[in-house]
């Protein structure tokens, strides 16, 4: 599982600027053995609604050396809603 010792981490944008993240929430897929995490960014959608991403895990070594990579298929994306839902009925 990846966690922040803050709950907060650093990505860079496409920009290249750095963009101030917090975690939702991690977990490891059964299916995939990949673990995902879920954050946002603190943006909304033109809704009104929280921005909120997900990401695998690639390369964890501690808070400051972590690779992330992109999620890739329908299957992990299905996955990641259903963990999402249940976090949000918790909250």
């Amino acid at each position: 599982m990846y966690e922040s010792t803050d709950g907060i981490f650093i990505i860079q944008g496409d920009d290249g600027k750095d963009i101030e993240c917090h975690l939702l929430f991690s977990f490891e897929s059964e299916n995939t053995g990949k673990v995902y995490i879920v954050y946002t960014d603190g943006s909304t959608d033109e809704n009104g609604n929280l921005s909120v991403f997900a990401s695998a895990v690639e390369e964890y070594i501690n808070d400051e050396d972590v690779t992330f990579s992109a999620i890739t298929t329908q299957a992990e994306w299905a996955e990641i809603d259903e963990k999402l839902e249940e976090y949000l009925r918790e909250e």
